[in-house]
């Protein structure tokens, strides 16, 4: 009988909710040049929960300020409606309060229904980390899908589960790596004898200072944006026009600025053309 498979079904299935900081997600995706209507996210979202995890959702909200251009021109939240999901409108005119109540919304889940014995985060905030391990202290199962960019790997270390929204939707990788090259970049055409000059003593100072020797010792990393404020008042130039020498010294090979995973920042290394910098 048909309701016998149902019942089946319920004592094999794990009952779920799955709560989305869709701010978060959306900017994300952005990144590499698609957004969740595209990639017909939250369908295959579902679909996968249900026949790769066995997991029963209970509930599927997102939290978001619609009225942002983006999405409120886009009817966002209308559209999320007709697939079946919940939205939570959050209004904030500062830092994203999403995560906040979809952090309180969790809880009170957690504490309150004791059926739910899977909680799914979509989030790429490492402020979930007292969530997550809320969830783990009831014992029930906090399972994290995230980007891989923008993502503090320390989460991992505390979730159950982890899946990469690129590796489920097979995002090319290979786009948000050439945006980030491009970003440290400047056109070697561009750059003039002053840019050049402006580049190797900020160079000079980097490799003779404390905090590359802490790096080069501790195999610790140097932050672009901190050394970069500690170098203001010795070069007598404002923080971005620092930060724009050592661009121009990446584009020269002077030194390499690159993303820091643990911390998702940028940070500089040793070039392949250092030795150069005192010709």
């Amino acid at each position: 009988m048909i309701i016998n498979k149902i019942m089946e079904t319920k004592e094999v299935y794990l009952n779920t909710c799955v709560f989305v900081d869709y701010e978060n997600l959306f900017e994300k995706l952005e990144e590499y040049g698609t957004n969740p209507m595209q990639l017909n996210f939250f369908p295959l979202i579902k679909e996968r929960l249900k026949e790769h995890f066995q997991l029963n959702i209970i509930d599927f909200i997102v939290y978001c300020n619609f009225e942002k251009n983006k999405l409120f021109n886009a009817n966002h939240q209308t559209t999320l409606q007709a697939l079946g999901v919940q939205t939570r409108h959050t209004s904030n005119t500062g830092k994203n309060s999403a995560d906040l109540e979809l952090t309180v919304d969790s809880l009170r889940t957690l504490y309150k229904n004791k059926n739910i014995d899977v909680f799914v985060i979509i989030s790429n905030d490492r402020d979930n980390i007292p969530l997550i391990k809320a969830i783990k202290a009831e014992n029930k199962v906090a399972f994290v899908i995230s980007t891989e960019n923008g993502f503090n790997k320390i989460v991992c270390a505390y979730a159950d589960l982890h899946e990469y929204i690129e590796d489920i939707f097979n995002l090319d990788r290979s786009v948000l790596e050439q945006k980030q090259t491009d970003e440290y970049h400047v056109d070697p055409q561009s750059i003039t004898s002053e840019m050049e000059n402006r580049a190797k003593e900020v160079c000079k100072l980097f490799y003779s200072s404390n905090p590359y020797r802490k790096f080069i010792d501790n195999n610790m990393y140097v932050g672009l944006t901190g050394y970069a404020n500690l170098l203001m008042g010795k070069v007598s130039r404002l923080k971005d026009e620092i930060i724009f020498d050592f661009k121009v010294a990446n584009s020269l090979g002077y030194i390499i600025l690159y993303k820091e995973e643990s911390k998702q920042e940028i940070a500089i290394k040793d070039g392949e053309n250092k030795d150069k910098i005192y010709e």
